[in-house]
């Protein structure tokens, strides 16, 4: 893909890394068969290509971000489908989060989606406060239909559509809670090693078993486990939001975490079963590439 940047646009590296990335693109659209929006939606704008035509113009024009390319921005799932099948190695993921930052520094959503923002930012991460809100829902889901516009023949307001699907997707019941933080599960037998594992924000409270697996599958083959107890939110949700702020705040403190767990009982691994988690993780060093602290960690 040809771009028009300017030398003093380049002279921003996120520009230039940006730079890089668009010129891989060469418009095949392996990646659109892939991409779960555009294969329900049909629109091309909600395409891996598509976007990446909205943001190489928003970066080139520096325009500030329109309620349509956020649209289409907010739309993308970051499940990196496109990736697996893109021939030309366009990293779409260090792309399109480049544009949820600018999004977040120069668009103003509106006043009832910044809260809803805002709410899900403060809870997701926070596992007690989320199971707390999950009970809520799933008493408060046979009012949803009391909410304005649930009547037939009126319009619902955007952000009452989305309360309506967050209290349809609460659970009828909750798994009880997995194993606490900084909880140490031995080897089973002679020690061959010893991890850390990722609990997952969300996958504690909805899906606790999934660790329960992997600690019993560890410890079996004489991996001991510890839950370290600084550990934080890996980032992600923050991330995906344009808080690299906070996402990166939360990624120096998990470092800091591990490490420290590393000198006081040796770590082989951090063993991660969530994948959003996982695919932050591994990317802590592009994140933090700018901070030399961190940037080697």
């Amino acid at each position: 893909m040809k771009t028009e940047f300017t030398p003093a646009q380049l002279a921003d590296p996120d520009i230039a890394e940006a730079d890089k990335i668009l010129r891989k693109c060469v418009h095949c659209g392996f990646c659109t068969a892939t991409c779960p929006t555009y294969v329900l939606l049909g629109d091309e704008l909600d395409s891996p290509r598509g976007r990446i035509y909205l943001i190489k113009q928003m970066l080139e024009n520096n325009e500030r971000p329109t309620a349509e390319v956020v649209k289409h921005i907010d739309r993308c799932l970051s499940c990196l489908a496109c990736m697996t099948t893109c021939p030309s190695g366009v990293n779409y993921m260090h792309l399109v989060d480049q544009a949820r930052v600018r999004i977040a520094k120069e668009y103003e959503r509106p006043l009832p989606e910044r809260l809803l923002r805002m709410v899900l930012a403060y809870v997701l991460p926070r596992p007690k406060l989320f199971r707390a809100s999950m009970i809520l829902a799933r008493f408060g889901r046979p009012f949803a239909a009391l909410l304005p516009g649930s009547k037939a023949g009126t319009t619902t307001p955007t952000f009452l559509r989305r309360i309506k699907a967050m209290l349809a997707l609460a659970p009828a019941s909750l798994p009880a809670s997995g194993a606490a933080a900084g909880s140490v599960f031995p080897a089973k037998g002679l020690r061959r090693g010893r991890v850390a594992l990722l609990q997952g924000c969300a996958q504690q409270v909805l899906a606790p078993r999934i660790n329960e697996a992997a600690i019993s599958l560890l410890t079996r083959h004489g991996v001991e486990v510890v839950l370290v107890a600084d550990e934080q939110c890996c980032g992600a949700l923050t991330h995906h939001m344009g808080d690299d702020r906070d996402a990166l705040a939360r990624a120096r403190a998990n470092i800091t975490a591990w490490l420290a767990e590393a000198e006081r009982g040796g770590l082989d691994a951090i063993v991660v079963t969530t994948s959003g988690c996982g695919t932050v993780i591994k990317d802590y060093g592009y994140l933090l590439r700018k901070d030399r602290d961190y940037a080697a960690a």
